[in-house]
């Protein structure tokens, strides 16, 4: 992917601007109701800051309170319930062939935008299981080093993208320093932000 247009990074922050962050999992809750998703956060976490960036804009966090190990939630939808006016209306609604066809790109290019620059390859899930697990229609993970505000104070990140049609993508950014126990820390976590059924 050697030239990504710009105008899909200013699509990408435009929809992270219009969400805002959540300052509570209640707040996240209510978030991820209006955009067809729920969230299940085992025992023994704890909600971390929000912290601004230029690199990708995240709508929820937490880490485990005695280790280097931090879960950001960033969702993007596709439709909203309702809109401000007519023309922010069209324009999101504009977009919605884009968006359930280019999931792919846009994940790339939050990849560029979060390492510096640097490509890495993606590993797309098996289509079943990504359905059975997450109600998503498509899915994919990358795991990275990090060169940029969002990763600031991490070194290691691997991302999970989900994708369901006419609904949202939504990501999840498992950062840490290390990538000692890095699958061990991230299970707990896997399945923890889910599509609602139809």
């Amino acid at each position: 992917m050697k030239n990504i247009h710009p105008f899909l990074v200013m699509i990408f922050l435009f929809y992270g601007y219009l969400n805002g962050s959540a300052q509570s999992l209640t707040e996240f809750r209510a978030m991820l109701k209006d955009y067809g998703m729920n969230i299940t956060i085992p025992d023994g976490f704890i909600e971390t800051k929000v912290i601004p960036n230029d690199n990708m804009e995240y709508d929820y966090a937490i880490k485990y309170p005695d280790r280097d190990f931090e879960l950001r939630y960033a969702i993007r939808p596709i439709l909203y319930k309702s809109y401000a006016n007519d023309t922010i209306r069209k324009e999101i609604e504009g977009q919605r062939s884009f968006r359930n066809t280019s999931y792919g790109t846009v994940l790339e290019t939050i990849i560029l935008n979060i390492t510096g620059g640097k490509e890495y390859q993606c590993q797309a899930f098996d289509k079943k299981s990504v359905k059975m697990e997450f109600n998503a229609d498509w899915g994919a993970t990358s795991f990275l080093e990090l060169n940029s505000g969002f990763g600031k104070g991490y070194k290691y990140c691997m991302i999970i993208a989900i994708h369901k049609d006419n609904v949202a993508d939504a990501y999840y950014f498992y950062l840490s320093n290390t990538k000692a126990n890095f699958s061990a820390n991230m299970d707990p976590l896997f399945h923890t932000l889910k599509f609602i059924n139809e």
